[in-house]
Parts: structure tokens; C-alpha cells; sequence
């Protein structure tokens, strides 16, 4: 039998990050499996398409894509821990 943990973290994109074009999320073990997903602060999905890197504990979320975040959108990632 195989057990998921993970762990659910969010922030409200700032101004800096929107210029920054990248956020980044640490989480306290190596990351495996990750899914992130943007909503407007009334709770509207977005079809936000950027990029995600994984190095170890850190999870990077990149602007790149056609659909961006913009300041006060929130970021939700959930990092599930590697095996």
C-alpha cells in the first residue's frame, strides 16, 4: 500500500512578484509530485498556463505564459513529498 502526503501552501501575489515574474515555495521535505492553481481574490479560477520547476524542497512558480498572475491572485501549490 502506498501513503500521499502532502502539503498545501498559498500566497497572494504581490506587485514585487508580478515584476519578479517568479514565486517561490519551500516545503520542509524533497518534493515529488506538485499541482498549482491561480484564483482572483473573489475565488474566480484562472487559466493561468506558466511554468514550474522542482529543486529539492523548492518549488518555483514562473509567469511565463500567456495567462499570468497579477498582483493580489492567489497561488496555491500542493507539493507532495518525493519517495
Amino acid at each position: 500500500m502506498s501513503v500521499f502526503s502532502a502539503e498545501i501552501k498559498e500566497h497572494v501575489a504581490t506587485a514585487a512578484d508580478v515584476t519578479a515574474t517568479t514565486i517561490d515555495f519551500s516545503f520542509p521535505y524533497q518534493v515529488g509530485a506538485v499541482s498549482v492553481s491561480v484564483r482572483t481574490t473573489a475565488g474566480v479560477a484562472k487559466a493561468w498556463d506558466g511554468a514550474v520547476a522542482v529543486a529539492g524542497s523548492v518549488v518555483t512558480v514562473d509567469n511565463t505564459g500567456t495567462v499570468d498572475w497579477a498582483a493580489t491572485d492567489v497561488v496555491t501549490v500542493v507539493a507532495g513529498r518525493a519517495n
